[in-house]
């Protein structure tokens, strides 16, 4: 990214900050949503890529090796997360409705234990705490020392992101409830870095690898997304079903057709192919398909919990959040392209 583009970005994301700073003023409630709905779908570059480092140092491969140049810089952005859910908490009396009592299937012992503030606080704190430091130690780390604090560190990720999953997702109507929502979460959090590094990453030779990571990671958020919903439905469980009844309504039924043909149809139709699999302008193609599908797909699981009017709200978020994500990363990205430019002259 260039030093232009990148004041400019700043600026823009100024100027969104500063229109959700008095959309806030004015109805806190939507302007919160929207924050939480653009994090969401920011947090998955990060912490995404983090996973895909700690799955390489565990397994090896050339994809990984192709790829760090790319992952490491975006995984080191996240500790930016632990400022980007200061929001969200300050909101949280406003964004979430467990603060002003329950029914249906939550007990007493639920809020004391769960839902309430102070558990939402350390929990989220520990997860994001946790998060950073493995981004930070992990790349420095010589090779068996990597090895179990990958392992370490994935199986911190199995705990951390079920949390996550259901505290910024779920816990907008926290009478449902998914064993399955974190796995989906963890899919959603690889492919949204490996459509990203589709798109922008540099590379060659494992152009193929990239595009196989893709197909994998697709078919497994298609499949676990798809029994959730025939486990759930088809079991015609009330406490249960009214969360999918309430997104099969307009306009949540188009952005659902929406987010399944381009997260899950193209990408899948496609892919199957090796020619799409080693061509940079197919795999960009099917990266931006991607990207767009989880970016409908983060929409159609929070917006219905608050309206449809977050959704200008959360494209606000994401020019700040992306704006300052990619700055940071940006940096990493171009002193490994000023480094490799500066070696291949020696």
């Amino acid at each position: 990214m260039s030093r232009k583009i990148q004041v400019v970005a700043l600026v823009v994301a100024a100027l969104a900050a500063i229109a959700l700073i008095i959309i806030a003023v004015i109805a806190p409630r939507i302007a919160a949503a929207g924050w939480l709905l653009a994090l969401n779908y920011v947090s998955l570059f990060p912490v995404g890529s983090l996973i895909l480092l700690m799955i390489h140092r565990l397994t090896g491969g050339r994809w990984g090796e192709a790829l760090e140049p790319f992952l490491r810089p975006l995984s080191m952005a996240t500790p930016l997360l632990l400022l980007f859910i200061v929001p969200v908490l300050v909101a949280t009396p406003a964004l979430f409705d467990w603060q002003h009592g329950f029914h249906g299937e939550i007990t007493h012992s639920v809020r004391l234990i769960f839902l309430n503030i102070p558990s939402f606080v350390v929990r989220d704190g520990a997860v994001l705490v946790g998060w950073s430091v493995f981004a930070y130690i992990l790349p420095e780390a010589d090779a068996p020392s990597a090895r179990l604090i990958a392992g370490l560190g994935l199986l911190f990720h199995g705990v951390a992101v079920t949390l996550v999953g259901y505290d910024w997702v779920l816990a907008t109507q926290p009478e449902f409830v998914s064993t399955s929502f974190g796995a989906s979460v963890a899919f959603t959090q690889l492919l949204a870095a490996l459509a990203l590094a589709a798109v922008a990453a540099r590379r060659d030779r494992e152009l193929p690898d990239l595009g196989a990571l893709m197909l994998v990671v697709t078919l497994g958020i298609t499949y676990i997304d798809f029994m959730a919903v025939l486990v759930i439905w088809y079991g015609d469980v009330p406490a249960k079903v009214f969360w999918f009844a309430d997104r099969i309504v307009e306009p949540w039924r188009a952005l659902s057709i929406a987010a399944f043909i381009l997260a899950s149809v193209i990408p899948i139709v496609l892919l199957v192919f090796a020619r799409v699999r080693g061509s940079r302008a197919a795999l960009r193609f099917v990266g931006l398909c991607s990207l767009s599908g989880l970016a409908v797909y983060q929409t159609w699981l929070v917006a219905p919990a608050y309206g449809a009017e977050i959704v200008a709200t959360a494209a606000l978020g994401l020019l700040v959040l992306a704006a300052i994500m990619t700055s940071i990363a940006g940096a990493g990205w171009a002193q490994h392209r000023a480094y490799r430019g500066s070696v291949s002259h020696v």
